[in-house]
C-alpha cells in the first residue's frame, strides 16, 4: 500500500516522519508514503468544484482538487490520508462528514481516510507522559495531572506551560516575532518528543483512531 500524507504543516511531517515506520512497518517492507505540507489549516472552498486559488497553500482550500486529480489516477493500492486540526471547532463527527462530503465532487473517488487531531497535533504527545519525560525531564507533571486527554483547553498551550522555560507568559512576553517562535517551539517539541511516542500505548484517542485507521487499511 502506498500513502499520500497531506498535512497543515512542518510539525506534522516532523511527527509522521518519525511515526510512519512504527505504525506500518519499515517504508517499503512492503508500504511505502510520501507526506505533503501545506501552509496552515485553512478552509473548504465555497464551491469545492471550482479550482484552488494558486495563491492560497492551505490544506482544505486544496483539498477538493487534489482528491479530484487522486481519484482520477485510479490507482488500486493508493490511499490519500488527511490530518488535519479541530483547532476551536466543536463538532469533530460534524467537521469529519464535512471532509467526507467532497468525496463526492470527484468523479472518481480516491480511497481515503480522514483523520483529526483533537485538539491540535500536541496532543499525540500528551497522550504518552514517558515520552514527555524522556524529552524533557524537568517536565511540570502537575499541569499533565489536571489534563484530560484530547480536551479543546488549548492543548499547544498547556504543553508550553509544561516543558517551555517561564512557561505560556515567557512566550506571550516576546513581542514582534511570537507567532514565528511559537511554532519553532512546535517544531522542536515534535523533533524532541516524537522518537519517543510508543504508538501502542499512547493515550490519546485521536492518536489511536488515526493509527487503527492506517492498520485497517493494510489488513
Amino acid at each position: 500500500m502506498h500513502f499520500e500524507i497531506l498535512v497543515e504543516g512542518q510539525s506534522e511531517v516532523i511527527a509522521l516522519s518519525n511515526l510512519m515506520d512504527k505504525i506500518v512497518g519499515k517504508y517499503r517492507e512492503p508500504h511505502t508514503w510520501k507526506i505533503h505540507k501545506h501552509q496552515g489549516r485553512g478552509k473548504i472552498p465555497e464551491n469545492p468544484e471550482i479550482p484552488p486559488n494558486i495563491r492560497d497553500k492551505s490544506l482544505l482550500h486544496n483539498l477538493p482538487a487534489k482528491l479530484r486529480a487522486y481519484g482520477a489516477e485510479e490507482k488500486s493500492d493508493l490511499v490519500v490520508v488527511v490530518l488535519v486540526d479541530l483547532d476551536d471547532r466543536n463538532d469533530c463527527a460534524a467537521f469529519k462528514n464535512e471532509l467526507v462530503a467532497l468525496l463526492d465532487y470527484c468523479d472518481k473517488k480516491p480511497r481515503a481516510l480522514f483523520r483529526i487531531a483533537i485538539e491540535e497535533l500536541e496532543a499525540w504527545y500528551l497522550g504518552d507522559l514517558a515520552a514527555l519525560k524522556l524529552a524533557y525531564p524537568d517536565i511540570k507533571q502537575d499541569i499533565f495531572d489536571n489534563y484530560a486527554q484530547d480536551s479543546q483547553v488549548g492543548t499547544w498551550e498547556i504543553l508550553a506551560e509544561m516543558v517551555y522555560p517561564g512557561g505560556l507568559d515567557a512566550l506571550h512576553a516576546i513581542k514582534g516575532k511570537r507567532s514565528s517562535l511559537v511554532l519553532q517551539e512546535k517544531a522542536n517539541w515534535t523533533k524532541n518528543i516524537c522518537p519517543h511516542l510508543n504508538v501502542e500505548k499512547n493515550q490519546s484517542p485521536s492518536f489511536c483512531c488515526f493509527r487503527d485507521g492506517l492498520r485497517r487499511m493494510i489488513t
